[in-house]
């Protein structure tokens, strides 16, 4: 049988009984319990959290961070159900029924009051401050941090009913409103008024709670970069005062603008020492060429004392005018005084110069006539070179004075420079770590603002005082348990139909006993007045009819009687049962039957081509050979009028069987029941006949079959059914366009 919707169908209907009388009686033993069942109160709050759609500082982000606000709400939920938030309004909520001068319903219910008054021990009573819960919550909170073996503590972290913290969770209910920034909090007891007082606690811890933790997070940021700010703030001072300090030691106002000055200077310095050179040099070499034209008497009167003063102090005259003229000096004050200086210089200069000219053209007047006025021309050019060289030599030597200077100005400035760049280096990082700080510090106090207007949940819907009770689920517990039984009932039936050792059908016995099944007969049940047994057992009797009459054409007609041999491992598994109905069937066929059976039984056949050899049960069974030695009285004289014999034989585990005759079989069939297990005793007992007979490989006839199994022989089972049951069978076969005919 195929394991489809149809067989499952079958399978559950055959154990209808189970199936309908278990879960009712479940179903029933639920509502008996259940009837006392005591009536629940809940009441619900709604807050506004803001996280989503809430204003904030930073409004340039108005983008929404869907993680961010999964996050969020996860956070808020887990602190509502969080073991410090429930154990706060665990003891707020009993602080507050045993501040209670009496029993108040808006409160409490007297019952429950007068329950725990009666269940606080004396010491805790000594606690209480009446009419003043705050004032008696701070008791409790210190009698629970003394230790763990006290009243409160033992009372928030078991299993009180009303104030432990696993109760509390159990009776809180959490849930948001989809698309918004609303939270729906409920909450369950059998007291009205503790149902809205705790919820109204809860509601007030939380959100202390959520706004404490959010506010403490951002100012210990806050507080962090404060610190790291006034660190820095100090590094870059001292980096700055280190400049300071480097810059008057070593007299730098600007450090870029001074050597870049100084390199300027210097190259227009370089380029008037090389000018002055070269007026020096070409001074030098005109006057020594106008000194060579001279006659010797006149370079006499040149060299004269008066002459040589002169020239000295011209030339030292130059040479403070030269220092005037270089002077570095740049404020107004000492320009206007250097300016001054240079005048009266030039003046003095010019003094020298007629008095030099005047002396030289004294000499000349003198000493000579007219006819001197070649050398006077000489002499007076004499004279403008010597000036010019004095000129030229003392600039020259103030220049290579300042020379000297600029070098040593250099060997000053270039060591200063790299200190110069470190100290600015270094500013340079403190104040980018100032900035980056100071950025932080602000995005903090941002976050921080921002922070305090999320936090700020409100409570838009407070609880309300719940007046009628939550439906009972009494119809509920009662379907479930009936549908738990019909379940469970329903699992066993299948599990123990798969686990099932036992035959059962063609298939399973092929597979376990390992030869083919060659016929199938049902079991036979007459309660069912709906199915046709006797059509399905003329059928089943048929089938193995015409197996038996189709092995008589592969023999020759010389070769008559065809003998066939029905065995069994076992016993009572049904052989003279199928014989009966197998020589019944046959007779009405007309063929002539000879019964060798050892059962005396009688089988009620009456009919002439029908004879019957009963045989005892004894050892003379292995020594038979052939069919005629079973008839010890000779009642059969010839055996050849048979068109068939029907061998019966007993068990072969517990009797006897004919060795040398099961050799001779033109066929043997192994008859097993159905409804139960081929066990290791029938697979040793079909061995040991399979290796001492050396006829024909036995075939199975299963008996006592599930008459659903006939369907694999005769097709669908002869029963009336309705037109709907009809309907059905075809749907849970998937047969919905099958026809009984062609048209």
């Amino acid at each position: 049988m195929k394991f489809n919707l149809l067989f499952f169908i079958r399978l559950l209907l055959r154990h209808i009984g189970l199936l309908v009388g278990v879960p009712i009686l479940l179903g029933v033993m639920v509502f008996l319990l259940t009837q006392n069942q005591p009536k629940v109160f809940s009441s619900k709050a709604r807050v506004y959290t803001g996280i989503s759609s809430g204003s904030g500082i930073d409004l340039e982000n108005t983008k929404i961070d869907y993680r961010g606000t999964g996050i969020a709400y996860g956070n808020l939920l887990n602190l509502i159900k969080s073991r410090s938030t429930l154990e706060i309004v665990g003891l707020k909520l009993f602080a507050q029924h045993m501040a209670l001068d009496s029993a108040d319903n808006r409160v409490i219910s007297v019952k429950n009051y007068e329950e725990l008054v009666e269940t606080v021990p004396d010491e805790v009573k000594a606690l209480v401050v009446k009419g003043n819960p705050s004032a008696t919550y701070d008791n409790f909170v210190e009698l629970k941090n003394s230790d763990n073996q006290n009243y409160i503590y033992e009372l928030v972290n078991l299993d009180h009913p009303i104030y432990s913290i696993e109760k509390i969770s159990g009776k809180i209910g959490l849930n948001r409103v989809p698309s918004s920034d609303f939270i729906d909090i409920a909450y369950e007891s059998e007291d009205p008024a503790i149902c809205q007082n705790a919820l109204l606690i809860l509601c007030d811890v939380f959100v202390r709670l959520n706004t404490e933790m959010g506010v403490n997070q951002s100012d210990v940021v806050v507080k962090y970069f404060e610190g790291q700010l006034g660190e820095s703030t100090e590094h870059l001072r001292d980096a700055e005062d280190d400049l300071l300090q480097f810059n008057k030691k070593h007299n730098i106002i600007n450090y870029y603008e001074q050597t870049k000055h100084i390199a300027g200077e210097k190259e227009e310095f370089e380029i008037k020492f090389f000018q002055v050179q070269r007026e020096f040099s070409g001074a030098k070499a005109v006057l020594e060429v106008l000194e060579s034209k001279l006659q010797t008497h006149d370079k006499k009167r040149i060299a004269s004392q008066k002459i040589i003063d002169l020239r000295k102090e011209l030339s030292t005259k130059n040479f403070d005018l030269a220092m005037l003229r270089m002077n570095l000096e740049r404020d107004s004050t000492s320009m206007k005084k250097n300016a001054i200086s240079i005048l009266e210089a030039e003046k003095n200069i010019k003094e020298i110069e007629n008095q030099l000219n005047a002396q030289v053209d004294t000499i000349y007047n003198t000493d000579y006539d007219t006819k001197g006025v070649a050398s006077s021309s000489i002499l007076s050019d004499w004279l403008q070179k010597t000036i010019e060289y004095e000129d030229a030599k003392a600039q020259l030597k103030v220049m290579e004075k300042k020379k000297l200077e600029f070098e040593k100005l250099y060997q000053v400035f270039s060591p200063l420079g790299a200190t110069m760049k470190r100290l600015e280096r270094k500013i340079d990082i403190a104040e980018r770590e100032y900035l980056s700080l100071l950025h932080s510090l602000g995005l903090a106090k941002l976050r921080q603002q921002n922070v305090q207007l999320k936090s700020n949940i409100k409570l838009t819907e407070a609880p309300f005082f719940p007046i009628n009770p939550k439906p009972s689920k009494r119809i509920l517990l009662v379907i479930v348990a009936a549908l738990a039984g019909f379940i469970v009932v329903t699992l066993t039936i299948l599990i123990l139909e798969f686990l099932d050792g036992n035959l059962n059908t063609a298939k399973r016995a092929e597979e376990k006993i390992g030869l083919e099944v060659s016929s199938i007969f049902p079991v036979i049940k007459n309660n069912d007045k709906n199915i046709d047994y006797e059509y399905i057992k003329n059928k089943a009797v048929t089938a193995i009819s015409r197996n038996i009459i189709l092995n008589q054409f592969k023999k020759n007609e010389d070769e008559k009687p065809v003998v066939n041999m029905l065995f069994s491992t076992q016993e009572d598994e049904g052989k003279t049962f199928i014989c009966q109905n197998l020589i019944a069937n046959l007779c009405e066929l007309d063929y002539s039957i000879l019964h060798v059976t050892y059962d005396t039984t009688d089988l009620v056949i009456d009919h002439p081509k029908y004879s019957k050899v009963t045989y005892p049960i004894s050892d003379r069974l292995f020594r038979i050979s052939s069919i005629g030695e079973f008839d010890v009285e000779n009642t059969i004289p010839d055996y050849n009028i048979f068109d068939f014999v029907i061998l019966e034989i007993p068990s072969i585990i517990k009797n006897p069987f004919p060795v040398k005759l099961a050799s001779t079989m033109d066929y043997t069939f192994l008859v097993t029941r159905a409804n139960r297990a081929w066990t290791e005793s029938d697979k040793n007992a079909l061995r040991l006949f399979n290796e001492a007979t050396t006829g024909p490989e036995p075939t199975i006839i299963l008996n006592g079959v599930k008459v659903l199994e006939m369907e694999t022989v005769i097709g669908e089972l002869p029963k009336k059914r309705s037109i709907i049951r009809r309907w059905v069978k075809q749907l849970v076969q998937f047969r919905f366009f099958t026809k009984k005919s062609v048209a």
